[in-house]
């Protein structure tokens, strides 16, 4: 009985050194698409920003788990100034084959989308720096973060599109028949919707914890995300589907894969319930038998 007592003291002991905190947040930076494509002529910026609370468990002074909620938008643009792309084995017709050579020059994406965000993280973090008026310690946070993307549109543009068929037979060129989708095209522009996605993200994040009071905490920090799957990949037609008579602009599928890059600064602000009293009062000296 006496083990049985002392043991559901020191569970309470020990919950009482390590409080959970709960947390509001918000950040924002900036945001790039990383492309896989046959050309390297491609740059892409743009910004995001998400709002949210959580919650913070620990298990021990240095580690604990962190979930949380939050909503967010992105607005990121891509500018490929060129584009090339090959499609052998095309017949004409007439029943001649050609391989079909595309030039893209200009082309853009901007997508724009709001997202919820459900943060999955291991935290760590050093032990408290005593400094004048509070301390400090340094952190560092990582795990998934699962985004569910709603709203989401996408603005295609492109200034040129130059379609050239080689027939390898005769080993000529064929580029000025634009009743047959073959020669330059100009000026096209379309937009295109997308349903509901899920994008997981692998996520770091480091900085600074501040100990503002007694109950009061404040997270500095910045971090990494990267996307781990291409939420645009089944709204993507790849070039063999394209009626180049009149030149589609649905999201080209000219790459292989596309993937979200974050990078920003965060503030996180924590409250959590002080228990050094309590825990003065209930640290045992001995027990009675």
């Amino acid at each position: 009985m006496v083990l049985f007592l002392f043991n559901i003291n020191s569970l309470q002991v020990f919950a009482q050194r390590n409080p959970s905190e709960i947390s509001v947040f918000g950040g924002g930076g900036l945001s790039f698409f990383c492309y896989q494509v046959p050309l390297d002529k491609v740059s892409s910026i743009g910004y995001h920003f998400d709002i949210g609370a959580g919650f913070t468990g620990f298990v021990s002074q240095m580690c604990g788990f962190h979930v949380g909620a939050g909503l967010g938008m992105f607005n990121a643009k891509s500018n490929m100034r060129e584009l090339q792309n090959l499609l052998p084995g095309k017949t004409d017709s007439n029943g001649f084959p050609f391989d079909l050579h595309t030039s893209l020059l200009d082309y853009s994406e901007t997508h724009k989308t709001m997202f919820l965000t459900v943060p999955l993280m291991f935290q760590f973090q050093t032990k408290q720096n005593q400094m004048r008026g509070g301390g400090k310690s340094f952190y560092a946070m990582t795990g998934v973060k699962l985004l569910i993307l709603f709203n989401t549109r996408c603005d295609v543009r492109i200034n040129t599109l130059f379609n050239a068929a080689y027939y390898p037979e005769f080993d000529n060129w064929a580029a000025t028949q634009t009743f047959a989708g073959l020669g330059e095209f100009e000026g096209k522009k379309s937009k295109e919707e997308f349903g509901v996605k899920l994008l997981p993200m692998f996520t770091l994040e480091t900085g600074i914890k501040w100990y503002l009071k007694e109950g009061l905490l404040l997270y500095t920090g910045v971090y990494f995300d990267c996307g781990l799957n291409d939420y645009t990949k089944t709204n993507r037609k790849s070039a063999s589907e394209y009626n180049f008579t009149e030149p589609s602009l649905s999201l080209l599928a000219f790459y292989k894969k596309s993937n979200i890059m974050d990078v920003g600064i965060k503030l996180r602000l924590a409250f959590y319930k002080s228990h050094k009293k309590n825990l003065r009062k209930q640290l045992p000296c001995h027990y009675t038998y």
